[in-house]
């Protein structure tokens, strides 16, 4: 029988145990090395969750508490996976913190599967109960806890605003980060190509992205074999639905959507900012990783030759913000000469 390990007591103790977690077995391959029988609730939330318990009812054990039944509860809690991201920032507030800001079809999905070879990986997926299962959660814990040791960096990437991060005061000033733009119209264009793309690749397949984009417009399905017409008449109608295609997404994943604004967060920031063109050189150059298939790559099925002129009037006016945005940018890498500029060049 293995040695008993003490109760973890704070987040740092409790992620190392993963190390233990066997799949075949899911958490009691863990929970079987514990002495856990005198952790309170307190203890609990603490090793777990990085927080103390939400009020003082909930601190209290009761007379029908059992540690080790509650304990494996918090790990399947939906707040643990939800908050993984920080709760594993937190734990190893030594590492450097890799943070890519990844503005959809702009770019990048090589990148993260590039960076998930060289460093521990916290992707937006691990947080999503819809997108990972427990155990693959666990698994992708033990992952990171065993290559843990043999890094100075945790990466951190997934279509998630900047100030989500912000918010959180998960960016300090000696992490990298960083994002990649690109020309706002042939963003939107190449985002409802990828949609299209889905539908048609997965029609007659039940999938969460497939299944929310066609609910979105009213839809349950769509045709078998679609003509060309067709699927630009459906990309016509995600283009105007907001919960499928949002206004100014440079913008919103630097800021609130305006143009100051995103400005004003680039140079509080110092963000690392490259575009689509000086992409591959830039990430060679950084990151030492060559030039790759491109991921999440997308039939052109919604192109400005396809598009109505009602259709291209509205991504004018839709991404307006990001193209004053956007000729910032471009504007100081020209003049700079670089692969890639800082926020603070754009004051």
């Amino acid at each position: 029988m293995p040695q008993l390990i003490p109760a973890p007591i704070n987040t740092r103790q409790l992620l190392n145990l993963f190390v233990f977690y066997e799949a075949d077995k899911g958490l009691p391959s863990i929970l079987g090395r514990l002495d856990c029988g005198a952790m309170s609730k307190r203890q609990i939330s603490a090793c777990v969750l990085g927080r103390a318990p939400d009020n003082w009812q909930a601190a209290l054990d009761g007379e029908n508490f059992v540690p080790r039944a509650a304990f494996a509860n918090r790990l399947n809690s939906v707040e643990f996976q939800t908050r993984i991201r920080e709760i594993v920032l937190n734990a190893f507030p030594e590492k450097r913190r890799t943070i890519f800001v990844h503005i959809p079809k702009c770019a990048g999905s090589d990148l993260t599967v590039g960076l998930r070879r060289q460093v521990p990986m916290l992707h937006y997926n691990l947080a999503t109960p819809e997108i990972t299962q427990k155990p693959d959660l666990f698994a992708a814990l033990k992952e990171i806890v065993l290559c843990a040791p043999f890094s100075n960096t945790i990466a951190i990437s997934g279509h998630v605003p900047l100030r989500w991060y912000q918010e959180r005061n998960l960016v300090r000033y000696e992490d990298d980060l960083f994002t990649v733009v690109r020309e706002p119209r042939s963003m939107i264009f190449s985002y409802i190509s990828f949609i299209l793309t889905r539908l048609k690749t997965f029609v007659g397949t039940k999938r969460n992205d497939t299944t929310n984009w066609l609910k979105a417009i009213g839809m349950t399905e769509i045709v078998p074999d679609p003509s060309p017409a067709y699927l630009v008449e459906i990309g016509s109608r995600l283009l105007r639905t907001p919960q499928v295609t949002s206004r100014n997404m440079i913008c919103n994943n630097l800021a609130r959507g305006q143009a100051a604004g995103a400005i004003e967060n680039a140079v509080l920031t110092g963000i690392e900012i490259t575009e689509t063109q000086r992409y591959s050189a830039w990430k060679q150059a950084k990151f030492g990783l060559p030039s790759e298939r491109r991921v999440n790559e997308s039939q052109p099925l919604y192109t400005p030759e396809l598009a109505p002129a009602a259709d291209r009037d509205f991504i004018d006016e839709m991404v307006s913000e990001d193209l004053v945005v956007y000729g910032k940018i471009v504007a100081a890498l020209e003049r700079q000469g670089a692969l890639s500029i800082k926020g603070t060049v754009l004051a």
